[in-house]
């Protein structure tokens, strides 16, 4: 299905940047996806980039020393620990997975990525708008400026939370400018050392497939990426889809297209973090019975899928301290998974995660389907 998505980069730049946006003229050939990812990332252009002459203005290297230091902060602080840990604790148990699947994530692609590296296509789901890249050639200096500082700030918030929830992704992406998830995408593609080979808006056909589509009709985004830091024998280039969906029960349904869209890709493993306990409630029955009866493994923390429910269908591993449910969600607490955490089965986890993010309270559970 993805093979009718890999145009040639001047034939996806005409989708990315055609009417519904600025022309990319101004002196130079239209910045590539992998540019547009390494102006967003702080990172400096390549030399035959348009977007190379942007570095003379303050505001962009301003933006690129604070990109720089968050990127470090990221790696050491965070993504370092979060994929030794899933060498030793999960790779070894998984079967070669070619899709992850990554419901109620919105643009989180860094974690699953980390977590993950290198299969072949990764699908995130939220309700965050898909947004645009506007044409940074065409922009005075003050209109970067403020552009970029917008940016930084939802980065910086998503950072700071390891989450991105969506009533505060709707405030960031409320703003003139940066208007939804692209550029994240993007800056998250750079950050996890991907080459951003090509891309387009898409749309999903009654029959569940990805077709290129105008931004102002588009269901979701789709990146190609290539990296060398993948598991063995993973492919070298990889999908990256994010689609704008509703999992409630009157979205997700049998013959939907993206519950046909997901039909195509059985197995796989399924990736839960910050999921707002919605699968907890009947009116996210559909999307939680459709993990467990079609995913392989799954990773997630307390606020995904309910662990007695995963019990009937997984052999379960926990990690970390439970200490039950932040206080807006404290209806939720699962006295069966506070029993398990008190028996002293878990094994450490040396990172926090999801609502919690001190390493002394937050988990992780992963399970793989029973047999």
């Amino acid at each position: 299905m993805t093979v009718s998505l890999r145009f040639s980069l001047t034939a996806a730049a005409a989708v990315l940047f055609g009417t519904a946006l600025p022309s990319w003229g101004q002196g130079g050939a239209a910045p590539t996806y992998n540019d547009l990812a390494r102006f967003v990332a702080g990172l400096p252009a390549a030399p035959s980039s348009s977007l190379a002459a942007l570095e003379r203005y303050p505001s962009v290297q301003r933006y690129q020393t604070e990109s720089r230091s968050m990127n470090e902060e990221w790696r050491n602080k965070r993504l370092q620990q979060l994929h030794q840990w899933a060498v030793k604790e999960i790779h070894p148990s998984l079967s070669r997975p070619k899709v992850i699947k990554y419901p109620f994530g919105g643009p989180d692609f860094v974690h699953v990525a980390t977590v993950f590296p290198g299969v072949d296509e990764y699908v995130l789901v939220g309700l965050e708008p898909l947004g645009s890249i506007p044409n940074f050639l065409a922009m005075s200096e003050p209109q970067l400026a403020e552009y970029l500082r917008q940016l930084n700030h939802t980065l910086r918030s998503i950072f700071l939370r390891s989450v991105s929830t969506t009533t505060e992704m709707r405030e960031d992406f409320g703003h003139q400018g940066v208007d939804g998830v692209f550029a994240v995408l993007l800056y998250f593609a750079a950050l996890t050392e991907h080459d951003v080979l090509d891309g387009r808006f898409v749309k999903l056909t009654p029959t569940g497939e990805a077709v290129p589509s105008d931004p102002g009709s588009a269901d979701g985004i789709w990146l190609q990426l290539r990296t060398t830091k993948r598991m063995a024998g993973f492919p070298e280039t990889q999908d990256l889809y994010y689609f704008k969906t509703d999992l409630s029960n009157d979205g997700f349904k049998p013959n939907a297209p993206f519950f046909t869209f997901l039909d195509q890709r059985p197995g796989g493993v399924c990736y839960l973090k910050a999921a707002s306990y919605l699968m907890h409630t009947e009116a996210f029955a559909n999307i939680r019975n459709y993990i467990v009866g079609t995913t392989d493994s799954l990773l997630q923390d307390e606020s995904g899928i309910p662990n007695d429910f995963l019990g009937l269908y997984f052999n379960l591993s926990y990690f970390g301290k439970y200490n039950g449910p932040i206080d807006m969600f404290s209806e939720y607490d699962q006295p069966s998974l506070r029993a398990i955490y008190q028996s002293g089965a878990a094994k450490p986890l040396p990172f926090g995660t999801g609502y919690r993010m001190r390493d002394e309270d937050s988990i992780q559970i992963f399970g793989t389907r029973k047999r």
